[in-house]
């Protein structure tokens, strides 16, 4: 038993040496902000933003960066923030958005291509905009195509979890009415995070309904919705799926919660304080342990029983990726690299 506790530990710590130092990290120097990170193939995208517009830029295998050329379409698409990027290896999809306007709402942009250009595609202003409209939270990709999940007015109160499917061009919303992305006076729904899941995506979140708040995921498996909620949670601020299960961290009386799914047991996790108003980056896998990014004190990586600090990132954990085996993180608007 001792020598299975200690080969655990050792690949919690990543490290044959005992010395008890941190996991190292290398800056990736980049000209802009990053903003959003996703994996093309065997490349890193990149959503980066200058002072007042967007770019994107890949990273190879090698550590070589080259800028995308970006093609904006409208007023506020030369304006945006990232707000997700996805790819299938082949086509890059992003959205991206900035406020504007007499009530300061985003306007939203939708943008596709692949690593030579990308485009951003018009779309009528009731697409995303309008009477009735809510937030984009993000986009995922399926075998189908790319889906962008947000909310909007709902027929029965509140807010639904809307979804829009893209094809010629054009993104179309789907009617969330009669499925359990639809709000209703007993139980009003609130998606925050998207993440492919095998033939479909998962979206996690949170509702709220007879004076009761609870975390909860709402699954696509290609054709149909179902949605299920997560034991003694506040809400589940995000995810990530592979090799048949899906990873989701979220909020628990305001401490660090951690289920696995698709059965949902609630992990043992250590005792890490999250706020009410803090947003928490998906889960990935280092050295074959679920690992969480997250800042406590400084950025430390967090399995299901053990943390340890992170030696370089330091300020708010807002997004990361594994391309291959390396891992990436944006953390205090910089992007490092796990070494």
């Amino acid at each position: 038993m001792r020598r299975l506790t200690l080969a655990v530990l050792l690949v919690l710590t990543g490290c044959s040496s005992g010395d008890g130092k941190g996991a190292g990290f290398t800056a990736v120097d980049l000209t802009a902000t990053p903003e959003a990170l996703a994996t093309h193939g065997d490349m890193l995208v990149i959503g980066t933003r200058p002072s007042d517009h967007p770019e994107l830029v890949t990273r190879s295998k090698d550590g070589a960066l080259s800028n995308v050329r970006l093609t904006p379409a409208t007023p506020y698409g030369k304006e945006a923030h990232w707000y997700g990027i996805t790819s299938d290896g082949v086509t890059i999809t992003g959205v991206g958005g900035e406020r504007g306007g007499a009530h300061g709402n985003v306007r939203w942009s939708a943008w596709t291509g692949d690593t030579r250009q990308i485009v951003e595609k018009p779309q009528a202003f009731s697409t995303f905009g309008g009477y009735g409209a809510g937030e984009l939270i993000g986009v995922a990709r399926t075998p189908q195509g790319p889906l962008i999940i947000g909310t909007w007015q709902s027929d029965k109160a509140g807010l639904d979890i809307a979804v829009w499917t893209y094809a010629a061009d054009t993104w179309s919303r789907q009617p969330s009415a009669g499925t359990v992305l639809e709000s209703s006076q007993e139980l009003l729904r609130f998606p925050l995070a998207v993440t492919q899941n095998g033939e479909g995506v998962l979206v996690t979140g949170w509702q709220t309904g007879k004076g009761t708040v609870g975390a909860a995921v709402w699954q696509f498996d290609g054709k149909t919705w179902t949605t299920a909620t997560l034991p003694d949670g506040d809400a589940a601020l995000a995810a990530r799926c592979w090799d048949g299960t899906c990873h989701v961290v979220g909020r628990s009386k305001g401490k660090l919660a951690w289920w696995s799914g698709p059965d949902w047991k609630k992990l043992t996790t250590p005792d890490i304080p999250v706020g009410d108003d803090q947003n928490l980056a998906a889960p990935v896998l280092v050295n074959g342990v679920p690992t969480l990014f997250i800042d406590h004190g400084g950025v430390k990586l967090v399995s299901e029983k053990d943390e340890r600090p992170a030696d370089g990132p330091s300020g708010e954990v807002t997004a990361v990726e594994k391309v291959g085996d390396q891992v990436f993180v944006i953390a205090g608007g910089r992007l490092w690299r796990l070494t």
